[in-house]
């Protein structure tokens, strides 16, 4: 949502749901504002809000030239000091924020701890032995059998960590290769944090059609005149195209071109064919508010006033994907 049509929209975001605290506004707009003149962006947009166990965390982007490539994500929990998102991670954070079900704890320090069965792990004082430890002995022959007793009867916990100290890095690194579930990985929230809101945006960040234009020389910007969808358009899915760059229409589906394709405007899919079926739902509220919600990711929905035209993205939830959406539907 663009910060200089983000009063404009408050209105509709309590239509759909998405409410933001009413003092909290003037705060965000002179916030959004400063960090577009600190970073010279053409434009600021106010991504989302992802609530936590605590303190929520308030989401932008800018860009000074290309709206899609050029985006750089921000991140704040006071609303006035926005803190640079974390963009190098690796495949197994990724994978591991997938499989996480709980929500964020709302400290980007925080580090949390998972095993690969998907479990969170609990702290504790107590240090239970591995299943995996042998204890070996040296045969010492018959007159040794008492000493050896003796010394297993002595045996203390403290022994025990020093005998397998030495084999920590090998079993961790065996079990890693393995995929042994009783491997626990660490991620800092931070991290997760940037993660989530990049598959948030890869999946159900939306703009109408028409709004971006792609320039002879491959720059993408919006489309100066752009006014808004009218009422003949919004029901038709088609006319609802995602933003991320992945989503770029493959120059040889010959096929799946529109009847009325135009190539400044129609670069970027739509949300027609995606899986599931049905996973996006769209309500016209008293004939002037359009929203419509992403049901894979609760809380992404597109707003648009039918009588300005004016209309944005926004997330509001808890950075929790709904995989049971399939059997829902």
């Amino acid at each position: 949502m663009d910060v200089k049509v983000f009063h404009c929209l408050i209105d509709a975001l309590k239509v759909s749901g998405c409410c933001i605290y009413e003092d909290s506004i003037p705060i965000l707009y002179n916030s959004l504002i400063k960090l577009q003149s600190e970073n010279h962006f053409n434009s600021v947009y106010l991504w989302g809000r992802i609530e936590t166990s605590s303190i929520d965390y308030y989401i932008a982007y800018g860009h000074q030239k290309d709206l899609i490539e050029n985006r750089i994500f921000f991140y704040t929990q006071n609303m006035l000091e926005w803190d640079l998102m974390p963009t190098d991670w690796s495949t197994l954070e990724t994978d591991m924020v997938r499989k996480l079900k709980t929500k964020l704890y709302g400290n980007p320090r925080y580090v949390e701890t998972i095993d690969n069965s998907n479990k969170k792990s609990q702290e504790t004082t107590e240090y239970p032995i591995a299943s995996n430890v042998v204890l070996k002995f040296d045969d010492f022959g018959e007159d040794g059998e008492e000493d050896n007793m003796n010394n297993l009867e002595s045996l203390t916990y403290n022994d025990i960590v020093s005998v397998t100290a030495e084999n920590d890095e090998i079993m961790e690194t065996e079990s890693a290769i393995n995929g042994s579930p009783n491997l626990k990985l660490l991620i800092k929230e931070e991290d997760r944090l940037a993660i989530t809101v990049q598959m948030i945006d890869n999946e159900s960040h939306i703009v109408p059609r028409g709004f971006l234009y792609k320039l002879p020389d491959g720059n993408i910007t919006k489309a100066p005149y752009f006014k808004g969808l009218d009422h003949s358009e919004i029901g038709n899915e088609n006319n609802f195209l995602h933003l991320n760059q992945q989503y770029c229409q493959p120059k040889d589906l010959k096929h799946e071109v529109r009847s009325d394709y135009n190539a400044s405007i129609d670069f970027l899919q739509s949300i027609v064919n995606d899986i599931p079926k049905g996973c996006w739902a769209s309500r016209l509220y008293s004939n002037r508010y359009f929203i419509i919600h992403n049901l894979l990711w609760p809380g992404s929905v597109y707003v648009q006033d039918m009588n300005t035209g004016i209309h944005g993205f926004f997330y509001n939830g808890y950075g929790l994907k709904n995989l049971d959406l399939p059997f829902m539907i």
